[in-house]
């Protein structure tokens, strides 16, 4: 999965981000959400930057994950200007600055927009291996959201106990309401 990613050109990322962030600006679990989670993307992930920017010139309340040292987990921190509080953190993926953090409530998150390696129908998410992400997002009591790319959708995600279901899977040609899903 991670040969696919990389071998993507930049422009079909930014052509396929764009198209998933039209299908995923109509779902009403995200068209409604006030507070909303969301990455920072890397070089080959569905990209983040453009949306979290045109969500903050919206006035959406955001938060992005920091990578607290002290603790070893992700927090949830609010986001108010992506170019003067992110910088490079821990694992070379842009967050707040130390001093741009603003611990987030969880709980109070009504959305998450989650990156994974792979994902199935199910809701599985195959993330990097640390289980980071899978912490933070047990805390988030709001729909969790896979964005992918249409071949990051497979047929069985491996999964284990402390894993988090995704509610929803958005990739660039369709929006996957999770077996999984109750709702």
């Amino acid at each position: 999965m991670r040969e696919q990613l990389d071998g993507q050109s930049a422009a079909d990322v930014r052509a396929k981000s764009a198209a998933i962030w039209e299908r995923l600006s109509v779902m009403p679990e995200f068209a409604s959400a006030t507070r909303l989670l969301l990455y920072i993307s890397t070089m080959r992930e569905v990209d983040t930057h453009g949306l979290i920017r045109q969500l903050l010139a919206m006035g959406r309340e955001l938060s992005v994950p920091y990578f607290e040292a002290a603790t070893q987990r992700y927090i949830a921190s609010a986001l108010r200007d992506f170019d003067a509080d992110l910088a490079t953190g821990k694992f070379g993926i842009l967050e707040p600055k130390p001093e741009a953090v603003r611990p987030a409530i969880s709980g109070e998150i009504d959305a998450a927009m989650v990156p994974g390696l792979a994902f199935d129908e199910t809701g599985n998410r195959l993330g990097r291996g640390l289980g980071h992400f899978d912490r933070l997002l047990r805390q988030t009591s709001g729909v969790k959201i896979a964005v992918a790319f249409d071949f990051q959708v497979v047929d069985e995600a491996p999964a284990e106990a402390h894993d988090v279901c995704m509610d929803f899977i958005v990739t660039e040609t369709r929006v996957i309401k999770t077996k999984g899903n109750r709702q």
